[in-house]
């Protein structure tokens, strides 16, 4: 290995700590919304699905993404001798490939969201959970493409230990931040942008409805105050895929803009610090944060962790 210039320890130890950990919190976190939403959650609508895909998403990034990095690491911290082929085909082609997983999950969460605020009458024909499998199906078929296509793109650097480029550079960078990043993200934020403006003038108007006396015949009040609950807890749904959103946008953005400034202003070592032990960090951060989001903004799921972290803890069956 003396052919290779490493990450300095003061830099990996730390690094592989925050991993270990985050991989250990990433998986429980994850693995508790799928058993909640598919399994113990007395919901069982598209949007349940959905939410229960980008959990999926996220859970196989924690399985692959971290465990790849956590050994490279391990191996360069008491100096052994890795395969930086291997490392390089696995650590960046699968964390694209599931980065794209997640977006997709969400943007279709996001369309999901648009059709019940916007079109709420057409939302049972529209959203079905047959369409709703299709598009998961959809998902994943053209991740694995993209994994299969990412895997023959990378090589490694014949320098800098742990750090990968792209055979055509310019084609593939393009081709990655793009198709992967910047042009569904662009979509999401303009979606949710606009169901939140459309949520805003619906909310105002059903507020001002709920002001004047309504007549009691017929059952008509009772059922124009569960359709007014549910709108409300719809948009409560569409502020907390909103945050989500929020983080999503963090998480893509500050890596490719502080690498972008890095790339043209710092050193081989500078870079290579950035490239190893802090660039790729922010991808697996957003698979983790997602399912405290759920916890925080909703009281069933803080429930339904509870009641499933207690019957793990307990070794009973759900």
């Amino acid at each position: 290995m003396a052919h290779f210039y490493t990450v300095p320890s003061e830099f990996l130890l730390p690094s592989l700590v925050f991993k270990l950990i985050a991989m250990i919190i990433g998986v429980l976190g994850n693995i508790t919304v799928i058993i909640y939403t598919i399994f113990v959650g007395k919901e069982k609508t598209a949007a349940s699905y959905l939410v229960g895909n980008l959990a999926l998403a996220d859970l196989v990034v924690c399985l692959t993404f971290y465990p790849v990095w956590i050994i490279e690491f391990i191996q360069t911290l008491l100096n052994i001798n890795g395969d930086q082929y291997l490392f390089c085909k696995l650590s960046r082609s699968a964390i694209w490939a599931l980065l794209f997983a997640s977006m997709a999950t969400l943007f279709a969460i996001t369309v999901e969201r648009y059709f019940y605020i916007v079109k709420p009458l057409k939302y049972p024909l529209i959203v079905t959970k047959r369409r709703v499998f299709l598009a998961i199906s959809g998902i994943w078929l053209t991740a694995c493409c993209l994994l299969i296509v990412l895997l023959v793109s990378y090589r490694y650097d014949l320098r800098l230990r742990s750090l990968c480029h792209i055979r055509n550079l310019y084609i593939h960078h393009h081709f990655i931040h793009s198709f992967i990043g910047f042009f569904p993200l662009t979509l999401i934020i303009i979606l949710n942008i606009r169901i939140l403006l459309v949520a805003k003038k619906q909310r105002k108007r059903i507020l001002a409805e709920t002001a004047l006396p309504v007549a009691t015949s017929n059952g008509q009040p009772a059922n124009k105050m569960k359709a007014i609950h549910g709108f409300f807890h719809a948009l409560k749904d569409v502020k907390t895929f909103s945050i989500v959103v929020i983080v999503l946008v963090f998480c893509v953005l500050t890596p490719n803009v502080v690498g972008a400034v890095l790339h043209n202003s710092c050193g081989e070592s500078c870079r290579q610090i950035w490239f190893v032990v802090f660039h790729y960090e922010f991808y697996g951060i957003n698979s983790i944060v997602n399912a405290f989001i759920y916890g925080m903004r909703h009281v069933k799921y803080r429930k339904g962790y509870r009641h499933i972290l207690f019957k793990i803890l307990r070794c009973k069956k759900l």
